[in-house]
């Protein structure tokens, strides 16, 4: 009795099933991987909005006023009057030089409103009103960066 053998190679049907298998693997993998990601991204966010609030904090006890926006946006400003304040910390890690409601000169700067891939930075006197620091000063703030799924990682003063 003699077998007969088939030819070496695979059927259509199975070449078309482990192309299907390695499709849903490699999705699998950067579903998981992007949101990996997010989560770092989010974690990088809440450091930096923590790390900003102790300079402010720091910068209050010192000057018993806390700095205005535009104070805090200007890089010269921030290399002498919050020195341990990185140049890094202010711009969220999604920023880019096309978020125009964070961006000034090429530069990031912080957003008066909360926004997608900005840090915003909203500072009022101790009625709530405009505050500049010559005539009223800053007293109170709130910072703030949009985390990635839409909800927002809020820091205020603490007096």
């Amino acid at each position: 009795m003699q077998l007969s053998r088939k030819s070496g190679g695979f059927t259509i049907i199975e070449l078309m099933l482990v192309i299907l298998i390695v499709c849903i693997l490699g999705a699998l993998v950067a579903l998981t991987a992007s949101g990996v990601q997010a989560r770092n991204r989010n974690g990088d966010r809440q450091k930096d909005i923590d790390a900003l609030r102790m300079q402010l904090e720091s910068y209050y006890a010192g000057h018993d006023k806390y700095p205005t926006s535009d104070n805090l946006s200007d890089a010269a400003w921030r290399s002498v009057n919050t020195p341990r304040l990185q140049n890094g910390l202010i711009d969220d890690p999604r920023w880019d030089i096309g978020v125009t409601a964070c961006t000034r000169d090429s530069k990031p700067v912080f957003a008066s409103h909360p926004a997608s891939n900005c840090y915003s930075y909203q500072v009022t006197a101790s009625d709530g009103s405009v505050c500049n620091n010559a005539k009223t000063p800053c007293a109170h703030y709130t910072l703030t960066a949009v985390l990635e799924g839409g909800e927002n990682y809020v820091k205020s003063s603490l007096n």
